[in-house]
């Protein structure tokens, strides 16, 4: 058998961008079930789009039926936006192609590309993560409070890891943008958690904080800023992320950061000191199944 490709993922979402990018997916999703009929409304060339079209049906995106294609259940995510659990994460993954292209642009001081859909895709993505990871983070998290019993998570997204804490018996509470309060409600509406619109510094008082990627959307004096208004609200806080020195491929989150326009990447040796100085000690552990590093704050007796 032969081995598998190690370009795979890439190309799979370089055919996705592509395919979305020229109008083929809309295509295909509304309207055309050939590749003329694609080649027609997407107006490309009719002997590319069938090539366009049979790449996507080997990649299971497109089903035969007779002598036309329809949409598979692996392109449900790039047509429906209703139910983010149908999203799935390639969308996002999509997204995040798009915005590594048109990094050569953003490099150049121009504005970063906003994808169609992208709040909703990244949502998406976050709806469907791994157990095995989102137990393991909320595990470590746990380990800073252990006798917490209410905890604020920032940056959970879909709230898979409130719904975690939540099973654990902890009071939580979801701190989301107001603008993904209203994407992100039906989820939760069946559970315990909590929904609060603000941002990352507008903290109840709780045992527990938890940010997931929050400091690497600010710049250092804003994520300080993020660190001290968890000390005002708890007395101990775990931040999911990547930091310089501790995270494997910290350069690679921290070009997708600036591919994104938001924040950077920090130093560990830096967010140790914020964490010091705002709870008295701190430190920062690796995360098992995840790719981020827990950097941990803890107020002294």
């Amino acid at each position: 058998m032969p081995a598998a490709d190690p370009t795979a993922e890439w190309r799979e979402l370089a055919l996705l961008w592509a395919a979305r990018r020229c109008g083929a997916l809309e295509a295909l999703a509304t309207t055309a079930g050939t590749p003329e009929g694609v080649a027609e409304a997407a107006d490309i060339d009719p002997a590319a789009a069938e090539r366009l079209v049979a790449a996507l049906h080997a990649r299971g995106f497109l089903a035969r039926v007779g002598d036309e294609y329809e949409p598979a259940d692996r392109m449900l995510g790039f047509l429906t936006k209703a139910d983010l659990r149908s999203v799935g994460g390639l969308p996002a993954e999509v997204d995040a192609f798009q915005r590594w292209v048109d990094l050569p642009a953003t490099l150049a001081g121009e504005d970063v590309p906003e994808p169609p859909d992208a709040v909703r895709n990244e949502l998406g993505r976050a709806a469907v993560l791994d157990e095995t990871r989102v137990r393991s983070e909320v595990t470590t998290a746990v380990h800073a409070a252990p006798d917490g019993e209410t905890v604020v998570l920032v940056g959970d997204g879909a709230g898979r890891r409130g719904r975690e804490f939540a099973d654990r018996g902890w009071s939580v509470t979801l701190l989301e943008a107001p603008g993904r309060i209203d994407a992100v409600e039906p989820l939760l509406r069946s559970t315990p958690v909590d929904l609060r619109g603000g941002d990352a510094t507008d903290l109840p008082d709780c045992d527990l904080v938890v940010g997931v990627g929050t400091l690497r959307r600010h710049e250092p004096a804003g994520a300080r800023e993020v660190v001290e208004a968890a000390s005002d609200a708890a007395g101990a806080a775990v931040f999911l992320d990547a930091f310089y020195g501790e995270t494997p491929d910290a350069e690679l989150f921290d070009v997708g950061a600036l591919s994104a326009g938001e924040g950077r990447v920090h130093d560990v040796g830096a967010v140790r000191s914020w964490l010091d100085a705002a709870f008295g000690t701190a430190g920062v552990e690796s995360v098992p199944a995840s790719p981020l590093s827990a950097a941990v704050g803890r107020a002294i007796d």
